[in-house]
């Protein structure tokens, strides 16, 4: 990987803690709002990860660690391990189709929250019932998921070749 995406992952990481900590609430239905930083990880290990980018979305989750309350560790340590299967996934499966990418981003980020939230339950620093748990970890994955959508299409339209991009347009 190119030292220049590193240098541009850093400001996309800090814009999404702020993003994450500012607007939560605002944008937050019921108890779900989507969960921006592991979005960040998540389009990270699709789009701009070599085999070890794992430890990238490891710091993200460190990232993360930080501005949420509670212990520093789990979230990076879920960063890390959700970071591994999404880089052996992308080995095994062409993970290239829009569809695909917005159900391994909601996947991804329901096991997410579900193993923080459990983490977290498990340590005493929440009192919420598992089942409710997992509830509010499905809300946050298809929250995520459906505010990736744009931001996958932004992406594919990127990497289009301009070319082609140019035919699709005079065809109209």
């Amino acid at each position: 990987m190119k030292p220049i995406w590193i240098l541009l992952l850093l400001p996309i990481v800090y814009v999404a803690a702020v993003a994450d900590t500012a607007l939560a609430a605002r944008i937050q239905v019921g108890h779900a709002a989507p969960d921006l930083l592991a979005l960040t990880a998540v389009v990270w290990l699709l789009v701009g990860a070599g085999p070890y980018g794992f430890l990238v979305a490891g710091a993200i989750g460190l990232a993360a660690d930080l501005v949420s309350p509670g212990r520093v560790g789990l979230g990076m340590i879920c960063f890390l391990l959700a970071g591994y299967a999404i880089t052996r996934l992308r080995q095994r499966l062409a993970l290239d189709h829009l569809f695909a990418q917005i159900i391994v981003v909601f996947g991804a980020v329901t096991l997410l929250a579900a193993g923080i939230g459990t983490g977290r339950w498990l340590l005493g620093e929440i009192a919420v019932d598992p089942a409710t748990l997992l509830l509010r970890s499905l809300g946050v994955g298809a929250y995520t998921a459906g505010v990736s959508l744009p931001l996958w299409m932004v992406i594919g339209w990127v990497r289009e070749p301009l070319l082609a991009r140019r035919r699709k347009l005079a065809d109209f």
